[in-house]
């Protein structure tokens, strides 16, 4: 079967899985399961479970878990942090490809430029698991909301203890032609990105003082060369997919 459930890990008990709301509606309505079917799923911590359907009612689904794998955690992990952009479906749809190639950490921050100043987080990490459902990840991303670039490095620092933490901005600046890395470093690898307008003054004042290296993601060759955000996004975190 081609679909990939999701369960919370309080919904697994020893060998029984409970498949619940829409998860259980999917499973029953949609695709019209019964018991003794087989299904697949995950609790985004990792693991994916092979599922016998025992019992189905209105409001849940229970299953055995036939067969269990563990997928450990990459030692690579990819983060990017972006301002939030104006449009909401250009924002919904950046997170979303961001599942999809991969990302381990979402950071949404209020930027200089930005002028949408609120998202409903709830709408926005229904986005990341239905995103994570499709792309068969174990592991789900962790969206963050973040008020500026220092919450961000602080909150940044504090997940990474014990691991190296690697930062880049980017950035059409064409006097700064510094290609991203070949290859990223095991530890966290975070990527800031501004929104509609690009980096404020005072931010790009700020990654000087922290020492964060500015990229240029362009071809310094060709004519143009300046990304929006939304495809500055996809080209880094395709280049490491």
């Amino acid at each position: 079967m081609n679909v990939q459930f999701y369960v919370h890990p309080s919904q697994i008990e020893s060998n029984t899985v409970r498949l619940q709301g829409a998860e259980c509606i999917h499973a029953t309505q949609v695709l019209r399961l019964r018991e003794g079917d087989h299904c697949v799923a995950t609790d985004g911590c990792g693991h994916r479970y092979e599922l016998k359907l025992v019992s189905l009612t209105k409001k849940e689904a229970q299953a055995v878990i036939v067969r269990s794998e563990s997928f450990p955690k990459s030692p690579v992990l990819r983060g990017v942090a972006m301002g939030s952009l104006h449009k909401k479906d250009r924002m919904e749809w950046a997170l979303e490809k961001a599942v999809e190639l991969g990302v381990d950490y979402f950071y949404l921050y209020q930027a200089d430029h930005s002028e949408r100043a609120r998202w409903k987080k709830s709408r926005l990490d229904q986005i990341i698991l239905s995103a994570s459902k499709q792309s068969k990840r174990t592991w789900f991303p962790e969206l963050i909301l973040a008020d500026n670039l220092e919450h961000i490095k602080q909150d940044a620092y504090q997940r990474c203890q014990g691991i190296d933490l690697n930062l880049w901005a980017a950035h059409e600046s064409a006097s700064l032609q510094t290609k991203p890395p070949e290859k990223l470093k095991e530890g966290c690898n975070l990527f800031f990105v501004g929104p509609e307008g690009g980096f404020s003054t005072n931010e790009l004042n700020w990654f000087e003082r922290e020492n964060i290296p500015r990229i240029f993601l362009g071809d310094p060759f060709t004519d143009g060369g300046v990304l929006r955000a939304e495809t500055a996004l996809i080209t880094i975190l395709a280049k490491y997919f």
